[in-house]
């Protein structure tokens, strides 16, 4: 009896961790495939902002080839000039901001971490070598950059709904669910 008991519980023990595996490397795939779906969507929406940069950027060729002299133009129609130029510049700028944060969507969470505790360690090295020479105002600035640098990795991945890994420290480290 002892002898099929325990054979029994060692059938459900494998069994147990073969289902555990299974569903592991399920929640893997779903993962992975939810990553690979942001990467096309990414993706489209770059070509679609390069289609509205190029097409925006024909539009300013055209209209420079058709405007005429602007020094011959009444004060109120330099100033309308103006405002059309100003409002497609910002429009451009949008497209442009848009593209890099498809871009930083395309690098990935890892990626985005690396390259931040990168920059943030060569800064951390220039303020330990100014605090040690006693520069504290080049320390004082070294670190107000850090911060600075630290609260705009912070924003990026808020604004790609990435999520910093827990159990790390605010100051570096950050990251989102592996990808």
């Amino acid at each position: 009896m002892k002898k099929q008991l325990i054979l029994a519980m060692a059938v459900a023990l494998v069994i147990g961790a073969a289902l555990g595996v299974a569903a592991q490397q399920s929640e893997q795939r779903q993962r992975f495939q939810r990553y690979r779906e942001e990467q096309q969507k990414a993706v489209e929406a770059i070509a679609a902002d390069a289609a509205k940069l190029r097409a925006a950027m024909a539009e300013a060729a055209e209209r420079m080839r058709n405007r005429g002299d602007f020094q011959n133009l009444s004060e109120e129609e330099r100033n309308k000039l103006r405002e059309e130029f100003t409002k497609r510049r910002e429009q451009r700028q949008a497209i442009l901001k848009d593209i890099e944060m498809q871009v930083a969507r395309l690098k990935g969470s890892r990626q985005l971490r690396t390259e931040h505790q990168e920059g943030t360690e060569a800064l951390e090295a220039i303020k330990t070598t100014a605090e040690s020479e006693k520069a504290t105002k080049t320390a004082a600035a070294v670190a107000k950059l850090i911060e600075t640098k630290q609260a705009k990795y912070e924003e990026l991945l808020k604004t790609l709904g990435i999520e910093p890994r827990p159990g790390r420290p605010s100051g570096r480290g950050f990251g989102g669910s592996r990808q």
